[in-house]
């Protein structure tokens, strides 16, 4: 340790942090001895921020650990705070990587020894972060370490301290049958959050499928508020207990019973919701028990958030899913009612569910809930109700729904849409459904002068298409193409009608840009019929792990067999893995679980 005064013998300015060099340290040091409690937090504040950047050592971090030893022990205030500190001056993995980290590492446990007894302080935030502090002991001081977590693990009046005594002993001390015994007597502690450390524990020791046993204890154990999973928490060489959580989702059997239990035990920090999103996120044919489990966390109080959040969840999941909880709607009505992005999000899950409630309980359902009601239940009524909604938008799903049958039904309503509320989707979906009508076409020939290039573009093919004359429209494509790639897709739609185009579309089917190459692909055989030209393409492009990759595969798919032989071994794998191949943690997983899906049914389409 070494007190304020002895600052002056390092040079600090020599040394540096994230936003500078380290002449700023002495003067937060000095302010952790302050009488005035606000100055010690700020001054903690900037030494986190600076040189502890998101968890990253500097070298002026390293040079300043003697000192927040003496601080730890004499400073009035923040001891909690100036201890963390301490122990993020060796990193915060388990294993140092870098050349501070390693530097840090080994000057945090030059001081381990001089701060065992702050291990029974009265403050349990001092004693819980001092032991974060002795998981960097090393050498002749780790047998003195052992035996003071090891009584710590044991008589510690806070449950999170011990929990935390007992994870680092284990780290301290992994090998042998001493550690894996000391874990398993724990299993039976009367404290829920060292029952749940000791199970988490065992577990990273294990390979799955997980012991069932080990299983059933977090389950119990690990929803209780004395076991902390804060995703944000800092800590330091020991790994946060939400990433730590995360080896859960190699057993979806085990990850499903722990979400279960969680839940049920009030889904404290949302710590059951997320294994249960998880369940989804990494398994396939998991949507029901998905479903199933989210149902009942919301039952349980959330913020607007993480309940928004939850629902994100279930109405992705229902697209797999063919009979939903029957719990599911009654639940969501609590929360259909509110004038926020929330609400509109239970009302489009009650319109995925074609509960008629949507229209008998809430007053005004919002027009992306009512197409959702018009797609799954076909109903003449509800489809009306869509298209007739006074802000009638996002019903491009309900477009995609309609037969052609259905589409003359209501005819003037997507007429008058056209004019009001037109979309690519609708005025490609003219062009499939083939009606022929005076007044459409008029709408047509009015967009194709639009403002918006891709919709008049769109708006010029399908009235050529209904009008069997494409002259137009192929010197307008013509003038596209010779600019940009990005009318491919409707130079595709006209088929046979736009050969002319082919020099054109060919100069892209070896262009950088693979989005680019696979709609010369595509649209060069839609044209010609002959999908020789367009195999290699496409072949070349399939990769499951990026999107136009799937895309590709779809297109091989539509031009049927034989299917090029490369891919013929892979596509086994890629229909019956129980694991999805496409996952993504994080925001933005609900498109790559969508392309998983896709991927396995284009994948077992083309094996049958």
């Amino acid at each position: 340790m070494r007190s304020p005064e002895e600052l002056h013998t390092i040079d600090w300015p020599s040394l540096g942090h994230f936003f500078g060099d380290g002449r700023d340290v002495p003067g937060w040091i000095r302010a952790l001895y302050s009488d005035d409690g606000h100055l010690a937090d700020r001054a903690l504040s900037e030494f986190f921020g600076r040189a502890l950047h998101q968890g990253s050592v500097s070298s002026a971090a390293v040079a300043a650990v003697p000192f927040l030893a003496h601080a730890a022990v004499h400073a009035r205030h923040e001891r909690a705070d100036v201890l963390a500190a301490l122990a993020g001056c060796g990193g915060t993995e388990a294993e140092p990587v870098h050349e501070d980290e390693v530097r840090g590492c080994a000057r945090v446990a030059a001081e381990v020894a001089g701060l065992l007894h702050l291990l029974r302080d009265e403050d349990p935030l001092v004693r819980r972060n001092t032991v974060r502090v002795a998981r960097r002991a090393t050498g002749e001081t780790v047998p003195v370490v052992l035996r003071e977590l090891t009584a710590c693990s044991v008589s510690d009046p806070a449950a999170a301290v011990r929990a935390e005594a007992l994870t680092v002993l284990t780290l301290l001390d992994p090998d042998g049958g001493a550690a894996r015994r000391r874990l398993r007597s724990a299993l039976t502690d009367p404290v829920p959050a060292v029952r749940a450390a000791a199970a988490l524990a065992l577990l990273e020791r294990s390979e799955e499928p997980y012991p069932v046993d080990v299983v059933a204890v977090l389950a119990e154990a690990g929803g209780d508020p004395g076991f902390d999973l804060g995703s944000h928490e800092f800590a330091p060489g020991i790994g946060s207990t939400d990433e730590r959580i995360w080896i859960l989702t190699e057993d979806a059997d085990a990850l499903a019973t722990v979400a279960r239990g969680w839940i049920a035990q009030g889904d404290h920090q949302r710590r059951g919701t997320r294994r249960a999103r998880h369940l989804s996120e990494m398994w396939r044919d998991r949507e029901d028990e998905t479903i199933s489990l989210l149902t009942e966390a919301l039952r349980h109080g959330h913020d607007l958030r993480d309940l928004g959040s939850l629902l994100d969840v279930i109405s992705q999941c229902l697209f797999g899913v063919s009979r939903p909880d029957p719990a599911l709607a009654d639940n969501l009505l609590p929360h259909v009612h509110t004038d926020t992005l929330t609400g509109r999000r239970a009302q489009m899950i009650l319109g995925q569910l074609g509960d008629p409630r949507l229209l008998t309980d809430v007053p005004e359902p919002v027009p992306e809930a009512l197409a959702a009601l018009a797609v799954r239940t076909r109903d003449p009524e509800h489809q009306r109700l869509a298209l007739r909604h006074r802000d009638a938008t996002h019903l491009d799903s309900l477009y995609t729904a309609l037969s052609a049958e259905e589409a003359r039904t209501h005819l003037p309503d997507l007429t008058r849409l056209l004019r009001d509320r037109p979309t690519q989707t609708l005025v490609r979906r003219f062009g499939d459904w083939a009606i022929r009508d005076a007044g459409l076409l008029d709408r047509l020939e009015a967009l194709t002068r639009a403002t918006d290039d891709e919709l008049a573009v769109a708006a010029a093919v399908t009235t050529a298409l209904l009008t069997d004359d494409p002259a137009t429209v192929l010197r307008l494509l013509a003038h596209r193409l010779a600019e940009n790639s990005r009318q491919l897709e409707e130079a595709g739609r006209l088929g046979d009608a736009a050969a002319p185009l082919l020099p054109l579309i060919e100069c892209y089917l070896d262009d950088g840009y693979d989005w680019t190459r696979l709609h010369a692909a595509e649209a060069h055989w839609q044209i010609t019929g002959d999908p020789s030209v367009a195999l290699p393409v496409l072949t070349a492009l399939v990769d499951p792990s990026r999107p136009v990759g799937v895309r590709a595969l779809q297109a091989l798919h539509r031009i049927g067999p034989p299917y090029p032989s490369d891919l013929r071994p892979q596509l086994p794998h890629w229909a019956a893995s129980e694991r999805r191949l496409l996952r993504e943690y994080g925001t933005g997983f609900p498109a790559q679980r969508h392309r998983d899906d896709q991927l396995r049914e284009t994948a077992r389409r083309m094996l049958d």
